[in-house]
């Protein structure tokens, strides 16, 4: 099999499909394009990695796009033979300071030395309280935005450029690999997630965050979870050049990287509804480019844009070229992550 998460195929009809639903208290369970459940207002989520940070910023994550306040995490420490104490004090120390950095409770976990572990490996589960956001995907209709707050292949060109800097070194100049370097602080969705909440309250529909597979494997998750089609703007999408090039170097694709650190949304669009009032009521609001939702996005302070529009079929298309010579490609299910062609584990 591909490295990293299983293919969507293979986790929707061996894994998912099997889950059977025992509590009446259950708002949503696992599924594509869900990374988290809710149960009576309480939503859970894991992140598996082989950091403690970038195990626990996936949870958060996770759990950020559920629009629930941290309540506490759990974490599992799962460690080969050859670990030392002084190591697993270490991987606690950092977790303990992640905990203290965003004061959440450590509630206890789990910590296994066995033979069929060759590397060290970390699960971190977050639970918190949903308290006034709640996804509405019933809603949803055509012409509804999709926006994308947060840069392509984030996570992805960071460990690559950080892991073969020496190789690149033979393309690129030191300074220009440097700039692919990101602060892990830039893996985190929660500050993005209350920026669109505060900007667009209950017309943020669906969120979802980026994670392997990249931004083409979250749009593609997207598109499944709403249950209608998709027509997304390449162009549109916010990527570094310097991930664009590093990932021509390896000839990998950098929207299919990932891209942890990113999210996607489906927002309603008001403006749509505002500019059909107008043209029955023969007024032009000289406002309305003002207060557009590109205009609204690109205040936030992050990298955000319009990339999408809900569409009446039930296509997932990307609009590649120009106007004039356009070109349509389809989106498909998630197969690993293109970081594995470049390094084996993180």
């Amino acid at each position: 099999m591909e490295l990293g998460t299983v293919s969507e195929l293979v986790n929707t009809r061996s894994v998912i499909k099997h889950i059977r639903k025992h509590n009446k208290d259950m708002e949503q369970g696992v599924g594509v394009g869900s990374d988290y459940s809710l149960a009576n207002g309480i939503a859970v989520s894991e992140g598996v990695a082989s950091t403690p940070y970038i195990a626990w910023v996936k949870a958060m994550n996770n759990l950020a796009v559920s629009g629930a306040r941290i309540s506490g995490v759990r974490t599992v420490m799962l460690l080969p033979e050859s670990v030392t104490e002084e190591e697993i004090k270490l991987y606690m120390k950092e977790f303990n300071s992640l905990a203290d950095e965003e004061d959440i409770q450590i509630l206890g976990g789990h910590t296994e030395v066995g033979r069929a572990y060759n590397f060290v490996s970390f699960v971190v589960t977050a639970y918190g309280m949903v308290e006034k956001y709640r996804q509405n995907i019933k809603v949803i209709n055509e012409g509804d935005k999709i926006v994308m707050i947060g840069l392509a292949g984030l996570m992805g060109t960071d460990l690559i450029a950080r892991q073969k800097t020496e190789e690149l070194s033979s393309r690129f100049a030191r300074s220009y690999i440097e700039r692919a370097f990101f602060d892990k602080t830039e893996y985190a969705v929660k500050n993005k997630v209350d920026k669109l909440l505060d900007l667009f309250g209950d017309d943020v529909l669906y969120m979802h965050d980026v994670s392997q597979g990249g931004i083409y494997g979250a749009l593609w998750q997207l598109g499944v979870k709403i249950k209608h089609g998709i027509c997304i703007e390449h162009a549109a999408i916010p990527i570094r050049q310097e991930t664009v090039e590093i990932c021509n170097y390896f000839d990998i694709n950098p929207y299919l990287l990932d891209g942890t650190g990113a999210l996607v949304a489906v927002v309603k669009d008001r403006e749509k509804e505002s500019q059909s009032d107008d043209e029955d009521m023969d007024v032009v609001d000289e406002n309305t480019t003002k207060s557009s939702l590109t205009k609204r996005l690109t205040d936030m302070g992050f990298s955000a844009a319009v990339v999408g529009t809900v569409t009446k079929d039930n296509n997932k298309t990307v609009l590649l070229g120009d106007e004039k010579e356009p070109e349509t490609r389809f989106l498909s299910p998630i197969k690993g992550d293109e970081i594995y062609k470049i390094i084996d584990r993180r």
